[in-house]
């Protein structure tokens, strides 16, 4: 038994809502690209992505980082390079060592660049939401964080 295969993406059209949706995160997600660029931000969305998931998780390591993104190891290993040579990611001396890498924890140089970033698109996101609802605010946190929550194939 073959598996199903998904939909020829031409089928899709301008109304259908799942279009819709991929459209307005691709938009969504080149728009803070173009921000980083314009503003000339020290940290990248990507530098920004890797420096909030080692905050939340201090003491991951570059596999918990690539097994949360569903990216190879050795991408993650080279985005991670870069932060470690500025200075904004260090070991974490304390953690246990182990054969699955280096444990990683943000430096205070690290802290500030994040810090810094993280007021700046919260200033901008801020200024994209003017007007709505904490209804509304609310429904589409939920909604995201639902999205994100779904599981890949």
């Amino acid at each position: 038994m073959t598996p199903p295969t998904a939909p020829d993406p031409r089928d899709r059209t301008s109304s259908d809502p799942i279009a819709r949706v991929q459209r307005e995160l691709l938009t969504l997600g080149r728009r803070g690209t173009a921000r980083v660029r314009r503003e000339d931000e020290v940290l990248s969305v990507v530098d920004r992505s890797l420096l909030t998931y080692i905050q939340d998780n201090p003491g991951c390591r570059a596999v918990d980082i690539a097994a949360h993104f569903q990216l190879n190891r050795s991408t993650v290993s080279r985005q991670l390079a870069a932060l470690l040579e500025h200075g904004y990611v260090a070991a974490d001396d304390d953690a246990p060592g182990g054969s699955r890498g280096i444990a990683l924890r943000l430096t205070p140089a690290g802290s500030r660049a994040f810090d810094q970033s993280t007021r700046t698109v919260l200033d901008s996101v801020a200024r994209r939401l003017e007007g709505w609802s904490e209804t509304d605010l609310e429904a589409f946190a939920r909604m995201l964080e639902r999205y994100n929550a779904a599981p890949d194939e």
